[in-house]
Formats: C-alpha cells, structure tokens, sequence
C-alpha cells in the first residue's frame, strides 16, 4: 500500500503523541507547514480509507488513532525499497542511512551483531533483481 510523503508526516505525529483530533493536528501541521485545515483532513480521510487510521467520535469530536505500527510501516517501507533499489546496491542504501542517521552504542551494538549474524549466511555473489 502506497502512503504519500504528506501522509507520513501525519502518522509521524500520531505514533508520536497518540490518538489526536483533527483540530490538534491542523494546529501542529499549520505550525510545521502551512498546509490548510482542508488538506489535513483530506489527508485523514485517505488514511482512514486505507485503513491506517481510525477514526472514533469522543465527546462530540473525531479523534484519529494510528492503525498502522512504526514496526509495520518499517516492514511496508522495506519492501517498497527493496523493490525500487537494486539488489547489489542495497550495500550503498545501508551505508548512506548509517553515515545520515545518528546512533547510540547499543544501536551500534544491536547492529554489529546482526552484521556478524548475517555474515554466517553471506552468499558469493549477490543477483541483480532490476529485469
């Protein structure tokens, strides 16, 4: 499932703070990005379509809460990259997010280890997935 880079600004906020109304969003996003009250609902209603965000009627107003996890949206993220990047490029992605990002040394350590875990079952060549 396809979710806009305007989309995700929204469910960056919601996994952040939670169930929210559409009034406390547009206050945040007009604060972030100018975007109009409308478009911020607009982007809710394609949300709620897609089943990423549900939508609840409390106390007379409509509050939205992320469906979707962090950890799903990840796994939907990877495979949308994996599809994109060629296979013998994967190496350049990795190392580009691992000099942009910042890190602590338990990451550093969680990594390490996967590293060395996955050097266990490291191929001789890897295949070109691009035809």
């Amino acid at each position: 499932m396809q979710i806009s880079d305007a989309e995700w600004r929204l469910m960056k906020i919601l996994w952040m703070r939670g169930s929210m109304t559409s009034s406390q969003l547009i206050k945040i996003i007009r604060d972030q990005f100018e975007w109009t009250d409308s478009t911020v609902k607009t982007l809710l209603s394609r949300l709620v379509k897609k089943s990423m965000v549900e939508r609840n009627k409390v106390n007379g107003f409509y509050e939205y809460h992320a469906l979707l996890t962090q950890d799903d949206a990840i796994c939907l993220m990877t495979e949308d990259i994996r599809d994109k990047v060629c296979s013998r490029k994967v190496k350049n992605l990795i190392s580009k997010l691992i000099d942009e990002c910042d890190f602590t040394s338990d990451d550093i350590n969680t990594l390490r280890n996967q590293l060395e875990d996955k050097k266990r079952e490291a191929v001789g060549h890897v295949t070109c997935n691009c035809l």
